[in-house]
């Protein structure tokens, strides 16, 4: 359903003039109260349907220059109404009695009154507001009399419902859940009509309500988990951005969370959900502004400020107010400025002080009469300063993302995209209206249409989140000219590549090449900074991948396939892990711990795909074979000279530039012995022919050693072998899944030996099968030896689960080679499901989970 690319819509015709008095709504009747910037639209739109309109407001005059431009002038009818007055009451009952709906575009505040007449004269009550405690408290009286009641159906809210409940229903349809869901909206001026605040904005609503945003708490539920966040720290950081098309060009737009978001789970329908957040974008820079102004207190609705003072003079004021170290009354410009900037953390060229220079803050200007508070002086700045112009359009822009989960295990994201410029000419409306008065009033004019028709019976207070009001609505809206259309699209696979935090480990499964070969197929690519990574972000960024924080995976998509190398920090943090996540986990072979790692997965609903386990034919695609039995042998090698020449263990093991360099270590190494001691080493290696025996073999080889080769043949029957001690280093390159006699046992090592070091690459030290049961602990980079002999007989082994990565550029580059095809696949959101590769590896994750008891 979703898996296209964005629709491309065709322009539809335009509608024939106004509906002939055969319309089934010809002859009804509505009155508004309120005739504000966003009624224009919805009286032109509702007279175009033969519906008589009764626009109520305080100034007749206004509401009569609206009308003039209705065409048809029978159908609409100007009276005074004051919603504050005595006679409020009694101008209800002489308005509601005679009409078919009531409709409220006043402040929210007189909603409840003019719905109580509603009420009192059974008549049905739209408004395109929030529900009210108070208004939810009419629903039962609502219901009783057979009326409907409906909120919550501008564009914000409105659109957003319907637009977001379309997609929910059709996942639901399917089977699918939805995991998270983010909605967003913003009413900004098109790209052409920025001004320098907050990176552009203009007043197309009340500033009061804007400034205001930034002293209300936003609550909201992530990862299952309810999070607030106080008012002043909304804006910090700008932490979400979201790139949206618009006029053809990609634009980056910050957001931030908006009041309680909580309540959608149940208005939608999905219990399952487990993370929501609505809120508001802006352009770039805003956040940065509002933070400021919350942090200086210059939104705040409680401090009195004095009267007769200028913009600076009262500036000055409320910085005292709110710090210790106070200013004189009569600082200048660049004294506040640089006030500001301390108390900011950062220096006077800070856009948010730079903006408020814009604004007008620092002016000598006088402060208006009647502003009481910061936030008043505030609007008066906005209301003078921030004013569409002639001919300027402003837009709106509306996404959804839905992180959805399929019946069948597999996910994907989701996205629903409104982009609607202002000023768009109707063909039966002769004037132009902005975007946020278009949006805000047409859904609700739509659905007072749809009511009058006789096609909406829903009682009670409601909300437009059922097929009956979003199917018809959008379909009307797609109508219009210009059309407002909602462009849903499947995004494309992200693959987001984590830091490692085992120490030591320099190694990365995704390369800069490997990662732009992603790039180019369509996926998306998420790189965190890592200081240990053996290549340098900016590699990253320069191939187009998209740079994150350190460890900053957690909060990713629920889709997102996280992709690493070592397994995860044994803290257990994050308990739960929601993601499918992509690396080596040693948890499946019975290590210590197991069924505490998986649980994790588990308890979280993500998935494990084991890096080990990724076979084809029963032959893993990729593997570290070859520089991990490189780097053995080379650490064998290497400590078997430091025995003989009798220094110190090896030890705080750092990274070789190339396997060359590491050969040169070693090389060296021997020759001191050769030259001092006249010894040269004997060597053996268990699993010669693999990749692993023959990355060891080349190292043995390029340090001037002939290993002897033992492989299938020489092992199959099982031991002990006595062989095995007659040489100076063994290195063991074969992992056994099956129990066989041990090649080597404990009390052997106790008898006679020449073997002094013994270097087991697969060290799987808690594997049952383990052909070598001389030791019982891994060792590490920091500490590589572990002593199991004595002095006088010296048995030093080496068991470092990750020895690739002292080799890390090149183990990375051939490995990431190896595996890119089958990353590739993964391009199909069903790969998991269907490809062989990641089925069979799924499929294992399972059985483990069973076996654990999970």
């Amino acid at each position: 359903r979703f898996r296209a690319q964005p629709i491309h819509c065709v322009e539809p015709k335009r509608r024939v003039s106004r509906m002939s008095s055969k319309s089934p709504t010809a002859g009804k009747k509505v009155v508004l109260f309120g005739v504000g910037l966003s009624a224009p639209p919805m009286i032109h739109y509702l007279t175009s349907f033969g519906i008589e309109v009764i626009a109520c407001a305080r100034n007749r005059k206004k509401v009569e220059k609206v009308l003039k431009e209705v065409p048809d002038q029978k159908l609409v009818k100007a009276e005074q109404f004051d919603v504050s007055s005595p006679d409020c009451e009694k101008r209800l009952d002489e308005l509601c009695p005679s009409v078919d709906i009531i409709v409220s575009m006043m402040p929210p505040p007189c909603h409840p009154k003019i719905a109580a007449a509603a009420l009192k004269h059974g008549k049905h009550f739209f408004t395109s507001s929030y529900v009210s405690d108070t208004m939810m408290k009419l629903s039962p009286e609502f219901e009783k009399k057979g009326l409907t009641c409906l909120n919550e159906c501008g564009v914000d809210p409105g659109l957003d419902h319907m637009s977001a409940k379309k997609v929910i229903d059709e996942v639901h349809k399917e089977g699918g859940k939805i995991l998270a869901f983010f909605s967003v909206c913003g009413g900004l001026p098109a790209p052409a009509y920025n001004n320098p605040f907050g990176g552009g904005y203009k007043i197309s609503w009340t500033p009061y309500g804007v400034l205001s945003a930034g002293t209300n708490n936003a609550l909201f539920l992530f990862q299952g988990k309810n999070v607030t966040k106080p008012g002043t720290e909304i804006y910090n950081p700008p932490e979400w951005k979201h790139v949206i098309e618009v006029d053809g060009k990609a634009t980056t737009f910050e957001w931030y969370p908006n009041r309680d978001s909580t309540p959608y789970v149940k208005h939608y329908s999905m219990p399952e959900c487990q993370s929501i957040i609505r809120g508001t974008y802006r352009n770039n820079g805003w956040c940065n502004t509002l933070r400021a102004i919350a942090l200086l207190g210059l939104n705040d609705r409680e401090l009195k400020i004095p009267e007769g003072k200028s913009y600076l003079e009262t500036a000055v004021f409320i910085y005292n107010a709110r710090n210790k170290d106070k200013l004189p009354a009569d600082t200048k410009v660049e004294g506040l400025k640089t006030a500001y900037a301390k108390f900011l953390n950062s220096d006077t060229k800070n856009k948010a002080i730079t903006d408020l220079e814009w604004v007008g803050l620092f002016s000598t200007d006088k402060v208006p009469e009647g502003c009481k508070f910061p936030i008043d002086m505030m609007c008066t700045l906005w209301t003078a300063n921030m004013q569409y112009k002639d001919g300027e359009k402003d837009m709106i822009v509306m996404q959804h993302i839905f992180e959805v989960e399929y019946k069948d295990g597999t996910r994907e994201e989701l996205t629903s995209t409104l982009v609607d410029f202002g000023l768009g000419k109707y063909h039966h409306i002769p004037s132009k209206f902005t975007s946020m008065s278009r949006t805000v009033s047409l859904p609700l004019a739509c659905a007072i249409r749809l009511k009058l028709e006789g096609k909406i019976s829903r009682t009670g207070v409601i909300r437009p989140v059922t097929p009956d009001f979003y199917e018809p609505i959008l379909e009307e809206i797609s109508k219009f000219n210009p059309p407002m259309i909602f462009k849903e699209a499947a995004l494309k696979t992200h693959i987001w590549l984590r830091h490692e935090a085992k120490p030591g480990e320099e190694r990365t499964a995704l390369t800069p090449e490997t990662a732009k070969m992603l790039l180019d197929a369509g996926f998306r690519v998420t790189v965190e900074k890592s200081p240990t990574r053996c290549i340098k972000i900016e590699e990253y960024a320069k191939v187009g991948c998209k740079i994150a924080e350190q460890w900053s995976w957690p909060s990713a998509p629920y889709p997102t396939i996280i992709f690493g190398l070592k397994e995860l920090p044994e803290d257990g943090k994050p308990h739960e892990l929601v993601h499918r996540h992509i690396h080596f986990a040693h948890c499946f072979k019975g290590q210590g711990g197991w069924k505490d790692v998986i649980a994790r997965f588990k308890k979280g609903g993500g998935a494990l795909y084991d890096l080990e386990f990724l076979k084809l034919n029963g032959r893993r695609v990729a593997a570290f074979g070859r520089p991990a039995g490189m780097a053995g042998m080379a650490l064998g090698l290497w400590q078997w000279a430091m025995q003989k020449l009798g220094k110190p263990a090896i030890k705080d093991l750092k990274s070789w530039a190339s396997k060359e360099a590491m050969c040169k270590t070693v090389t060296d190494a021997l020759k001191e012995v050769e030259e001092k001691k006249g010894l040269k080493p004997s060597a053996l290696i268990i699993g010669a022919l693999g990749r692993c025996g023959k990355g060891a073999t080349w190292v043995a080889e390029q340090c001037g050693v002939s290993p002897i080769k033992w492989d299938l043949p020489e092992t199959k029957g099982g031991g002990p072998f006595k062989a095995l001690l007659d040489v100076d280093v063994l290195v063991n390159c074969i992992y056994l899944t099956s129990k066989i006699p041990a090649f080597v046992t404990k009390e052997m090592t106790k008898g006679p030996r020449k073997l002094s070091c013994f270097v087991d690459v697969s060290c799987d030290t808690s594997n049952p099968n383990n052909p070598f049961p001389i030791y019982n602990v891994g060792t590490t980079l920091v500490n590589p030896i572990l002593h199991v002999g004595d002095e006088k007989a010296p048995l030093d082994v080496v068991a470092i689960d990750h020895l690739p990565s002292l080799i890390p550029l090149e183990s990375s580059i051939n490995y990431s080679k190896a595996l890119i095809p089958y990353i590739l696949e993964l391009i199909d959101r069903d790969a998991f499901v269907k490809k062989p590769v990641w089925k069979d590896a799924y499929d294992l994750y399972v059985a483990k989970c069973k076996e654990a008891g999970l």
